[in-house]
């Protein structure tokens, strides 16, 4: 016998795929959100030498900290558990090297002085994080919800866990799927 509780018709706002899907997708759209603005101050304005560092300080700290924590996050909650299945190994493998390279693109900006530069690395920032994030929503999740074993409620709540600086109580996993390297 199926409790009323668990009873949800499947693709509307009762499926706990949908609604995984939708708590992934506000932290992505907060994150774009918080992230373009400042990328516009630093790309669209003529600014003062004063404000411009500033503004790149403001940008560089937001990308260290806030676009690194979803990163993070991201790897975390939703790639490692479908980084060694064979349905998603190669998607995982390159949201991760692109994530990889949204990465070196973050380290660049803290190491620029010049200010053209700086612009070139912030518009390449925003547009490869928003490319990003629009693959997760489109392939990702819905691949994620159709894994077996995969629970799509777990994940939201691992992610949102990993966003707001906790951490998930697991025990160690070897993640067959993640690069090592040397050092």
């Amino acid at each position: 016998m199926t409790l009323t509780s668990e009873v949800f018709t499947q693709a509307t706002e009762t499926d706990p795929a949908i609604q995984a899907r939708a708590v992934i997708r506000t932290g992505q759209q907060r994150l774009l959100a918080a992230l373009r603005p400042k990328v516009a101050l630093l790309t669209e304005l003529e600014l003062g030498a004063d404000a411009r560092e500033a503004a790149l300080a403001a940008l560089t700290d937001f990308c260290t900290g806030s676009v690194r924590c979803h990163l993070n996050a991201t790897d975390q909650a939703l790639y490692a558990p479908a980084a060694g299945l064979p349905e998603t190994h190669l998607l995982i493998r390159a949201l991760r090297t692109a994530a990889t390279v949204l990465d070196q693109d973050i380290d660049a900006l803290t190491r620029t002085d010049n200010a053209h530069r700086a612009k070139t690395i912030a518009q390449s920032i925003e547009a490869l994080l928003a490319t990003h994030l629009a693959v997760e929503q489109a392939v990702l999740l819905p691949a994620l919800t159709a894994l077996p074993g995969i629970e799509p409620a777990t994940l939201a709540a691992d992610f949102t866990t990993l966003l707001d600086g906790g951490r998930l109580d697991r025990p160690a996993i070897l993640d067959v799927g993640r690069d090592v390297t040397d050092g």
